[in-house]
């Protein structure tokens, strides 16, 4: 283990779920740190700052996201972990989220990712839309959700590993092709994967074209506003 590992504080009220977390990024190398809320206000967190936190869904509510990510501090990834069936739309853009019964490898995964990559950056509204057909370097995928800095889209049968730092989403029926960079992946279950990205605007034409595919998408749902600062 490294002398100076990395701290990552578990907010999980199930005993044997936390008991797991902690061992699995204790055999990684980090160090955990468990925690009975996500209240980061201590004096010990003062002075030696965790890097991530990894929360159950349930002990954080909507009114307290703007709050929790400011103390988490920049860039330094937030991972939901909660049951079945919740809906994508319920899960902030720049939190992993990883879905029950959560296993190890990809356990694992998503937090060396979050680590790696940090919290997207995303200053507009992103609209909902319902899941529409489209490909990114010719591997079929979804469009979740979209704004003017970026994407969401969900991949199944494919792994993290199959996706490459920058790759071209196209939309065929909105006649969109843009360039994309990775800036996250999720694994919430086995068999499908989560994406966001940064679409690049190399010139006038492709932001005109990426901005008329938000205008055009049809809406899947209402409108989430982008917390401040993040």
């Amino acid at each position: 283990m490294a002398s100076n590992p990395i701290r990552i504080g578990v907010a999980c009220p199930n005993p044997g779920e936390r008991a797991a977390f902690l061992e699995w990024l204790s055999f990684a190398g980090y160090e955990p740190v468990p925690m009975l809320t996500v209240d980061m206000s201590g004096r010990d967190f003062a002075a030696r700052p965790i890097e991530a936190l990894i929360a159950d869904v349930s002990l954080v509510s909507k009114a307290e996201l703007p709050r929790l990510v400011r103390t988490l501090g920049a860039n330094r990834p937030l991972i939901l972990v909660g049951n079945p069936g919740k809906a994508i739309e319920e899960v902030p853009l720049y939190a992993t989220w990883m879905e029950r019964p959560v296993a190890r490898d990809a356990f694992q995964l998503s937090v060396a990712l979050g680590l790696a990559e940090g919290r997207p950056a995303r200053r507009s509204p992103r609209k909902l839309v319902p899941r529409l057909n489209s490909t990114i370097d010719g591997v079929s995928s979804k469009v979740v959700d979209v704004s003017s800095e970026g994407v969401r889209l969900e991949i199944v049968g494919a792994t993290p590993s199959a996706l490459p730092p920058y790759f071209t989403l196209k939309v065929p029926g909105f006649g969109v092709a843009a360039k994309v960079k990775r800036v996250w992946v999720a694994v919430p279950n086995q068999g499908s994967m989560w994406c966001g990205g940064v679409i690049e605007r190399p010139n006038e034409r492709t932001a005109a074209s990426w901005n008329n595919f938000i205008t055009s998408a049809p809406n899947g749902g209402q409108h989430i506003m982008q917390m401040q600062g993040n």
